[in-house]
């Protein structure tokens, strides 16, 4: 019982001073679901569009990835290191479907994977 007190003064003493918020955006949470290979709902557009961009490669270059979206809006995207692209070895290539999954973080979509179209 004692230990478990301290414990949790331990853990309501790093909250409290900010300790959370040092944790790097690779360790925070994400709740979003997890997708290993395309989806055939997504060659009709239905989609979570919460976590998941569909559109068109329009360039690719490590690290950044530029989608032409449905709407005709062009979105380039930052890949961040540890961004799994798949199928495993394949690298994105103009006119190629693609879809995006991740997050929205203060309006700046978070890539996780990038999905090709097979």
């Amino acid at each position: 019982m004692r230990s478990s007190l301290k414990v949790l003064a331990i853990a309501a003493v790093l909250l409290g001073s900010g300790f959370a918020a040092t944790v790097p955006a690779a360790a925070q949470g994400y709740d979003g679901p997890i997708y290993n290979g395309w989806l055939p709902a997504w060659d009709t557009y239905r989609f979570d569009r919460k976590h998941v961009i569909l559109g068109t490669v329009s360039a690719f270059q490590p690290y950044r990835v530029t989608v032409l979206r449905r709407n005709g809006v062009i979105q380039t995207i930052d890949l961040k290191n540890g961004t799994v692209i798949l199928p495993t070895g394949a690298t994105p290539t103009p006119g190629e479907k693609i879809a995006i999954v991740g997050y929205y973080s203060q309006g700046t979509f978070i890539a996780n994977r990038v999905i090709l179209r097979g």
